[in-house]
């Protein structure tokens, strides 16, 4: 195998080239690293405002300052001269004063509480007399239907009732429909609700019955409903017989002994 021979100049450069090949392996191992790059700022958002406040908010300096003052010396206060401490001289004790003779003296007699006389009796007051009242009144046919006044002239046994005005009659109204309500129950069907009963009945002194309900009238019948009429009005019987005896004020029994009529319809139920 034949060997090349180099000229003299390719050998030299032939020998920079390693030279500087070596060189730049040495440099690139042994340099120190490159530093860290830097973080990239934060955006800052601008906002551009066309309000601008034209008094300023500033505080208002001092238009002319205060003169510094430096504090007035004077002379010198004299030092207060030590005062020499003397001890207290000990007064002796004044000499105790003798006891005086206690005197005994004996506890005078109390005389003895004088008796009380015995109270007389008070005169016993005389009982002034019951008010008399001037004549009861008695409720007409129309009581219950409108409450309004006192009518008929039926003269009973009874003593005369208290004077009924007409807050009187409405709570007794008031009394008889809320008795009567549990007990009374409307018949259902077709223009059932227009149905309306009126009923009148006698009661005795305790609240009972005296004598059987009666139908007077019946209002609103049509057509669709007269089927039921009949049973309305039976229901209504029922619940006047259901609720006696009723629970009324025996002074206003001349009001309420005689029931001329009473409106039986769908409301009351409610």
């Amino acid at each position: 195998m034949a060997v090349l021979a180099l000229r003299r100049d390719e050998r030299i450069g032939l020998a920079v080239a390693v030279a500087a090949h070596v060189a730049l392996v040495a440099w690139l191992v042994l340099s120190p690293s490159a530093p860290a790059p830097l973080p990239m700022p934060e955006r800052m958002t601008v906002t551009l405002s066309d309000d601008v406040g034209l008094t300023s908010t500033a505080p208002q300096p001092a238009v002319q300052p205060a003169p510094d003052e430096a504090p007035v010396q004077g002379e010198t206060a004299p030092q207060p001269q030590p005062q020499p401490i003397v001890a207290p001289q000990p007064q002796p004790a004044p000499p105790r004063p003798a006891p005086a003779p206690v005197a005994r003296v004996a506890p005078a007699p109390h005389p003895a509480p004088p008796r009380p006389a015995p109270a007389k009796p008070a005169p016993a007051k005389a009982m002034p007399a019951p008010a008399r009242q001037t004549g009861g009144s008695r409720i007409g046919s129309d009581f219950l239907k409108g409450v309004s006044g006192a009518q008929g002239a039926t003269h009973t046994a009874s003593p005369p009732a208290a004077a009924i005005g007409p807050a009187v009659r409405s709570a007794l109204a008031g009394a008889i429909s809320r008795q009567l309500k549990p007990k009374w129950s409307a018949p259902q069907g077709a223009d059932a609700d227009l149905l309306v009963t009126y009923l009148t009945w006698d009661l005795a002194a305790d609240g009972s019955l005296s004598g059987s309900p009666r139908v007077i009238r019946q209002e609103g019948i049509t057509d669709a409903n007269r089927a039921q009429a009949s049973r309305h009005a039976e229901q209504a019987v029922r619940a006047v017989r259901l609720a006696a005896p009723f629970q009324l004020p025996s002074e206003y029994y001349a009001a309420w002994r005689h029931v001329a009529e009473f409106r039986f319809d769908r409301r009351l139920s409610q």
